[in-house]
Formats: C-alpha cells, structure tokens, sequence
C-alpha cells in the first residue's frame, strides 16, 4: 500500500476538522505605555548583537528599543561573535538588574541576553532563544523544518520525500517527535537533534498521529487506532506498549499535555462535531467537556501557566484561532483573518500560528500579530519551552 492509501485520507480527515466561534474582545496596549530600553553592544560582534537584541525585544511588543543613550532601563555589554557579556540598569534608580555572560554562538548569545532583558523589565520569560520547528514545502515535500524564533537560520532537518506532518518540540527543544509516511503508513519518528539520530517509536496497525511530549519529555501522547477507532494514548519516548486514554465511539487527536503532566487536552467527535476535552493521563475518570460555544474546536494547546488552551476553529469557511480560559471556562476568538494550528511561546501571552503557508506570532493581550520570515514558508507550527 503506498502513501496515499485509505489510512492517509482517514488521517487528513480526523487532523483538519475545525469549529466556529463569536467573541472578539482584544486588549489594547497602548504603545507609550511600554517600558523602553536601550540597547548599545560594544566589541567585534556589537553592532550585529544590538540588532538582534533589538529586533527580539520589539518583536515581543511589550517593551520598546531605543538608542542606547536614552531609555527607561539600558542595556550594554560586549559582544565578541562567541559570546554577550551583558548587564542591564535600571536607569531611573542607577541599579545594576544583573551582569551575566551568555555563551555560544553570536546569535544565541544575542537572543538570551534579550530573553533576560524581557524577564527583567516585564516580568515574563523571554521567546527569543526558543526553538520554531514547522511543516515546509520549499522542496516540493512536506518536510519539516527548524529555525530560529525571528526565522533565521530555517533548516531542514527531514529529507524524506514523503509526507511529513505533526511536528512536536520537546521543552528544552532538543528532540523532535512527527509523523511520516516514509514506510507508507502514518508512523511516529523521534529525532534527537543534536546527534540527527532518528527511531520509529510508534509503528502500530493502522494511525500512529500526532505526537506531543509530555512536559519532562519521557512520554508521547498521541493518536492510534491499533484497537479500532483512533484514540488517545500515550507511550513512553523510548517505544514499548502504549497506555490507553480515551474510549469513545468517536475520534480523538491532537492531544496536548496540561503543563503539570497530569491531564491531557484533545479534540474528539465522540457527540458529533470534533469539540474540546480534558481527561487524566492515566486515563481514569470521565472526560470534562470544554464547551466554547463553537460548532468544531481541534488542535489545542495548553499553556506554560496552565491558564488557558488555545485551539483552531473555523468559521464561514476559514480557519481562526481561539483561546479557552480554564479558570472561568469561557472562549474568545483573538484572531479575524485567519490562523490554524496554535502554539504557546514560554511566556504564555504569545502564539506562533500559520496562516495561508506564513508562520506568524501572536501577542494575545493586543490581538496583533507579525510574520516570522522563514525561507521555506511554513505550516504546523511548534515552538519549544
């Protein structure tokens, strides 16, 4: 049987259904109000360094860079292409906030001075030394992809010449689990990203879909349908025998781990229209219905703080992206012009999504979103923690 046998549409069918959704609100954040910081590197690597640590801070669009001579807070420090030694002061009370060196490659370094620099001055963990793993076609596959946070540095990391899908970065973002069809089935591969060693870990009868690690990165939930109809399990990222979750007369896919490791999130049409649900990851209990007041809601994310799932949905025919709040158990749709396939940045305010073949980052407190640039475009978007 080869790839594109009955398994692959079943699959494609069960990972793109969506839902619709009606709320809108957004929260303003008026641009003065945003504490400024300037940013002046010195040393062999400095104006480069100031540029990225720049860009870094003004992509999070929660603090504004300025030249290094004025600003709230200043941050300065040498650059020297193998590593940032960087401090930042609080300029109104003359403090140092910290002195620190951050090693390794000139744009590493870069991006974790700005990551201590967001932490200092707002509070929240940085993104910029994150890791973007995605779904890109630039060679005329759907191969999967590594790149920076500002899309520098794009790679491919699969050359299978087959259909790749489902990316999943662990935490520390040093191994990547997907899905391929390079036997001809939809099986589950885990790339150690360091040495580039790949294994089969999950290549039972039928649909192995939809990896997603476990927050200290020893299991994998996923979809299979080795017993029948495709559900919820998860397996241990070294292979073995998979535990079981799920047990409907539905479908369940795109699991997502809540940040505690102790329940899981996914999309099932066990009463008609895929919807979201919550169960323990040790499968007991009965699954806790999320009701948005949408018709479809699938592909959730579960946020670093625990606070809120974000998820697809669909309306009118075009994909959108919503966010559920686990407190109040209410949804709102936080974008209008499309997005699909959401997923938390560490700082748990911003999403990277996909938009008509563009990777794009979303702050969810202003509702504005930019294009991460990458060079083989993009969709499936992953972001490691």
């Amino acid at each position: 049987m080869n790839s594109l046998s009955p398994r692959f549409f079943l699959f494609t069918l069960l990972i793109s259904g969506l839902f619709a959704s009606t709320a809108r609100a957004q929260v303003e954040v008026p641009v003065s109000t945003l504490p400024s910081v300037g940013v002046t590197l010195g040393g062999p690597s400095g104006p480069g360094a100031t540029q990225i640590v720049s860009a870094d801070l003004r992509r999070t669009n929660m603090i504004t860079p300025v030249g290094g001579g004025t600003g709230g807070f200043l941050a300065s420090g040498e650059a020297n292409g193998v590593s940032i030694t960087g401090s930042l002061v609080n300029k109104r009370t003359g403090a140092t906030v910290f002195t620190q060196t951050f090693s390794g490659s000139g744009r590493l370094a870069a991006h974790e001075f700005a990551d201590a620099i967001s932490q200092a001055v707002t509070g929240l963990p940085g993104f910029a030394s994150s890791k973007l793993a995605f779904v890109g076609s630039a060679r005329g596959n759907r191969e999967l992809y590594l790149a920076d946070m500002d899309g520098a540095n794009t790679r491919a990391i699969t050359h299978d010449n087959t259909i790749s899908s489902s990316p999943a970065l662990s935490r520390d973002g040093s191994k990547l689990a997907y899905t391929s069809y390079k036997s001809g089935y939809p099986d589950v591969y885990l790339i150690d990203l360091a040495s580039g060693s790949r294994n089969r870990i999950a290549f039972f009868p039928g649909i192995n879909s939809g990896p997603a690690f476990s927050p200290d990165g020893s299991q994998i939930a996923l979809t299979l349908s080795k017993d029948g109809n495709p559900e919820i399990y998860t397996l241990s990222t070294s292979g073995g025998s998979p535990n079981r979750i799920t047990r409907t007369r539905g479908s369940e896919t795109s699991p997502s781990w809540s940040p505690t490791g102790d329940r899981l999130v996914f999309s099932s049409d066990d009463r008609g229209s895929p919807q979201l649900f919550i169960n323990t990851a040790a499968g007991v209990g009965e699954m806790d219905h999320l009701v948005t007041g949408n018709s479809y809601c699938t592909k959730p994310d579960w946020s670093p703080d625990g606070r809120s799932i974000a998820f697809t949905t669909r309306i009118g025919g075009q994909f959108q992206i919503g966010v559920y709040d686990v407190a109040s158990r209410t949804a709102k749709l936080i974008t209008t012009a499309g997005g699909q396939d959401p997923a938390w940045t560490r700082d748990s305010r911003h999403l990277v999504y996909a938009n008509n073949g563009r990777i794009l980052l979303l702050d969810t407190a202003s509702g504005q979103s930019q294009t991460i640039a990458t060079s083989a475009g993009g969709s499936e978007p992953t972001v490691s923690r």
